[in-house]
Formats: structure tokens, C-alpha cells, sequence
């Protein structure tokens, strides 16, 4: 994990001395990685965020680039820079609630429009960049040459989990997602890559904003579907996005094995972080969601009984 730990009058400094006076600073909820603050400036209300890593930043400043003219509400940015050894950056704040913030039954009736938002972020124009996976800032280019390369990053052996069934399991999980990398079609498309209910926010209007594209990648739409699928039965307030986005799906074998695929691939990059993070517990947690998956899957019709178990 790369979250910061500075206190408030030095990012007001840093962030001051960069773009200005700031009032009415409070702390919000904080990602795994980032600091994260509201605050006034002179273009209007705007979110602070402070991190370890500038990487993320620069990425997502480049994938809300590539979104201009899309229709999709995103943030805009103000500037990165300096602090200490990390990284801050300032961008507007979006109108609205977190979707996660949000009682269920709003969170339900906002599923169709956070499903077509989706549909728009995917439908942007990426030809004018190369490659798949990870979004490079500098260039917009994918960093790997084809997209198995990206979804086969996940390691094949685990050594540092402490239960031997966790760790036959999530190697045999490993193995199943190298095996079916290979067989992957090309698909381009910008991809959010964490598209969820924390990272969404809904308008009183009911227009939904996309937060936080530190992890946009160029490859298959597919992902994102998958990765709602994945939180989905394990996270309540994700399950109505889950569920509209598996709707908008042609139940065929292809899509069924190719989000199979990226639910296991994204769960085992998650258990992965917290192995090295010496996480235990929720290694054990991300290994009882993946079991599941181990198995065929049957029809996208059976949400509760495959697609959605918590595990």
C-alpha cells in the first residue's frame, strides 16, 4: 500500500503554493492509497487526494483526457505535485452522493443509468493509441504488446500464504486464468478498471459521475463487467450495477468464460496485494470468494447461484 500519512497543514501548504488559496477543508473517505480531502479554491469546490504514488494521478488525468466529448462526467484536473516524498493532486469536485453512500434502493434505481455510462466510458475513441493493459500517462499507449500479456501478470505461486488449502486453491485459480489468457481476443476498448460504487457519484438529477481512473487499462470491456460481478458478491452496494450490467450481456459461452477469467484475475491480483501486505485474513477472505469460480459457469441467468456468491 502506498497511503500517506501528512499532516493537513502541510498539504494546505503544498497545495497552496501551487494553486492558491484554499477554505473549508474536511477530511473524506480515504482509498487504500490516498488522503483524501474537500476544500474550496478559487474555481470552485475541489477534492484533494495525496498519495505516495504519482503514477496513479498522472493516469488518471490521461484517461480523463481520452473521455473529453465522451459524455461521461468525470473530474476536472487543476494540477499534481510535490509533497514531501508523495504526491498531491487537485481536481473539481463532482455534484452529488458516492453511489456507495447512497440506501439501497437509490443504489437500485441507479443501475441503468450506471450501466450506460459504462457503455459510453467503453465506447470512447482509443484508436489513435497502441497496446493493452495499463494506460502510460506520457503516451496514453497500453504498456503491454497484447492483452493476455496484462491478464497473465498474476502470479502462479503463493508462497507466503499460511493455509495450504488457501494456497493450493489460489494456485490452481492462477493456473486456470494462464490457461484461458491465451485465448483471448484482441479487444480494445478504455476500460475503467475500478469501476465501483465508491468511485461513482450520483447527481440529484440522477447523472452519474466516474471518479478515480488511477487503474485504466486498454483491452476488453469485459473486465469491468467481470470486476462488478467479482465485489458484487461480496460488497452489497455493488450488486444492483452488477446485476445491469450482466443484463446488457449475451449469455453465450465466450463471455461467460472470458468473465470468468477476469473475476478470477482480479480477485487474485487483490489476494496478491494482501499477501505481500501480510494481510492474512483477507487473503482467506479473496480465497472463499474465488472457490466458486473454479467450477464451469452456467448460465448468466444464475446471479445468486454462481455470479454473485459471496463464497
Amino acid at each position: 500500500m502506498f497511503r500517506s500519512r501528512f499532516a493537513l497543514p502541510e498539504i494546505r501548504s503544498a497545495v497552496e503554493g501551487a494553486a492558491g488559496p484554499t477554505t473549508g477543508w474536511e477530511p473524506l473517505a480515504e482509498g487504500e492509497n490516498s488522503q483524501v480531502f474537500a476544500a474550496v479554491a478559487g474555481t470552485g469546490p475541489v477534492v484533494v487526494r495525496v498519495s505516495k504514488r504519482r503514477e496513479g494521478f498522472a493516469v488518471d488525468e490521461r484517461a480523463s483526457l481520452m473521455l473529453a466529448g465522451s459524455g461521461v462526467r468525470v473530474p476536472e484536473f487543476h494540477g499534481i505535485g510535490p509533497i514531501g516524498d508523495g504526491w498531491w493532486c487537485l481536481t473539481g469536485r463532482l455534484p452529488g452522493t458516492r453511489l456507495c453512500d447512497l440506501p439501497m434502493d437509490r443504489i437500485t434505481a441507479a443501475a441503468p443509468a450506471v450501466a450506460d455510462t459504462l457503455e459510453r466510458l467503453h465506447a470512447v475513441d482509443v484508436s489513435g493509441t497502441t497496446g493493452y493493459g495499463g494506460v502510460d500517462p506520457a503516451t496514453g499507449d497500453g504498456r503491454h504488446t497484447a492483452w493476455a500479456d496484462w491478464i497473465g501478470r498474476v502470479p502462479r505461486e503463493w508462497p507466503d500464504i499460511e493455509s495450504t488449502e488457501d494456497r493450493k486453491l489460489l494456485e490452481a485459480l492462477a493456473e486456470q486464468v494462464h490457461a484461458a489468457a491465451a485465448s483471448l481476443p484482441p479487444v480494445r476498448a478504455l476500460v475503467h478498471g475500478d469501476y465501483s460504487a465508491n468511485n461513482l457519484v450520483l447527481d440529484e438529477d440522477g447523472t452519474v459521475g466516474v471518479l478515480d481512473l488511477e487503474r485504466a487499462m486498454l483491452g476488453d470491456p469485459l473486465w469491468d463487467a467481470a470486476y462488478q460481478l467479482y465485489w458484487g458478491g461480496a460488497w452489497p452496494p455493488m450488486a444492483p450495477q452488477a446485476r445491469a450490467a450482466a443484463a446488457g450481456l449475451d449469455d453465450t459461452a465466450d463471455h461467460r468464460n472470458r468473465l470468468r477469467c477476469y473475476m478470477t484475475a482480479a480477485g487474485l491480483a487483490g489476494a496478491a496485494v494482501y499477501m505481500f501486505g501480510g494481510r492474512h485474513d483477507e487473503v482467506h477472505l479473496m480465497a472463499r470468494r474465488l472457490a466458486p469460480l473454479l467450477d464451469a459457469p452456467p448460465s448468466l441467468a444464475d446471479l445468486d447461484g454462481y455470479w454473485l456468491a459471496p463464497g
